[in-house]
């Protein structure tokens, strides 16, 4: 299949959407099948912005017609899909958590002046120097036992000692640091399952080429793990530019009115290495640090229960093949989706889009495609997912309170 999104894991996902479509048309052919359970797809159109008008309109509308937690469960994309190893073991990773947002914006207001008398740092220079202090100091990563991303190894080591019998080794002796120092030596995504991840994404700044800029904004993307937190992230944030801020002698304004802020003094006084010519230089800048579009780490959905035992006995029997075993296992997501405003809506919240690992072909660019075999089985699976959940008689609330935990 060739389009636009068709490969990406998004709420514009075009292989999901006509695999809904297809498996809900098909069923309603069938003049003897009357559905017992509401079916809702609620398809938005800005997830890519964290779905404010999309989702963040349908996620009220629909908890005030079905109440809190009055959904039995909650299927959204995401997740890491379907992955085969040792040949014989098919593991089906959809998240059960995603790790919180967060955007730091920097804007620093400096003097400015022509070219050809410049100062010995402009506002360019300055900004530039807290990217790379960011950069220099990444975050710690940090396996969590009981976390999915531990559950899933813990899944792997049992099911599939040999596909990585280092991990299997470590998993087994309870080595925590080893096996996190282990990980992160994968790949990003790996690695970026257990730590907080900061990208310097946007910078602006100056008006032509022949005048000091005199605005300078930065943008810093974070994706923050569950054993961080936002406020975490802004004192770090503090912590980084408080040598630059000495040195250039800056004025700070941090966060102000903001939630989630932290206990942190910020020395402003000056100091620090700066290039200090003979004459005096007057920078006169202020910096303004401020956030958007935070989201707190997503609560845990429960990988126990009739709710999970249905939705992973459906990828079961969905994705059954000879002589293998089909193991469903909560992961985490390393980037974001819009299920932010359908939290109340139900505790079982899922980001799965069911097609193999390797099906899907240049996400997010030219010929974008997904291998049409695996837009059948993922047709295939919500068919049965959608006959399941109707035959079933699983209220949509728990009685039990217990959420999971990391």
């Amino acid at each position: 299949m060739w389009c636009l999104s068709t490969a990406t894991l998004r709420g514009h996902d075009k292989n999901s959407l006509t695999a809904l479509m297809s498996a809900l048309e098909t069923l309603l052919e069938y003049a003897e099948w009357v559905p017992k359970r509401t079916i809702v797809l609620a398809l938005g159109f800005d997830e890519e912005s964290s779905g404010r008008r999309g989702a963040g309109a349908i996620g009220p509308f629909l908890e005030d017609r079905y109440g809190k937690y009055g959904m039995a469960m909650l299927l959204d994309e995401g997740g890491m899909g379907l992955e085969l190893l040792s040949n014989d073991t098919l593991y089906a990773l959809p998240a059960v958590t995603e790790k919180g947002y967060i955007d730091i914006w920097l804007e620093l207001h400096v003097n400015g002046g022509h070219s050809s008398t410049p100062f010995p740092h402009t506002g360019v220079g300055v900004v530039s120097e807290i990217v790379y202090r960011l950069e220099s100091h990444p975050w710690e990563p940090s396996l969590i036992e009981g976390s999915p991303i531990h559950n899933h190894l813990v899944c792997q080591a049992r099911y599939s000692p040999e596909a990585s019998p280092k991990i299997t080794r470590l998993v087994q002796e309870g080595d925590l640091e080893a096996l996190t120092e282990e990980l992160v030596t994968i790949d990003r995504a790996t690695q970026y399952r257990i730590q907080t991840s900061q990208s310097a994404d946007y910078f602006t700044g100056g008006v032509k080429i022949n005048a000091m800029p005199e605005y300078v904004k930065l943008g810093v993307n974070h994706r923050v793990a569950p054993h961080n937190s936002i406020s975490e992230v802004k004192r770090n944030i503090l912590k980084q530019i408080e040598p630059v801020v000495k040195k250039y002698g800056l004025t700070v304004k941090a966060f102000e009115g903001e939630d989630h802020n932290p206990e942190f003094r910020l020395d402003m006084s000056p100091g620090g290495d700066a290039v200090r010519p003979a004459y005096e230089v007057d920078y006169n800048g202020t910096l303004i640090l401020s956030s958007s579009q935070v989201t707190l780490n997503a609560p845990v959905s429960p990988t126990s229960g009739p709710v999970w035992d249905l939705f992973a006995g459906t990828i079961r029997h969905s994705f059954a093949f000879d002589d293998g075993k089909v193991i469903p296992v909560g992961e985490l997501m390393t980037g974001n989706t819009d299920t932010l405003h359908y939290l109340n809506l139900t505790r079982h919240i899922y980001r799965w889009t069911p097609t193999r690992q390797g099906a899907s072909i240049n996400a997010h660019t030219v010929d974008e495609r997904i291998d049409m075999h695996a837009h059948m089985e993922a047709l295939r699976f919500y068919y049965e997912l959608i006959r399941n959940f109707d035959a079933s008689d699983i209220a949509p609330v728990e009685e039990e309170d217990g959420m999971g935990e990391l």
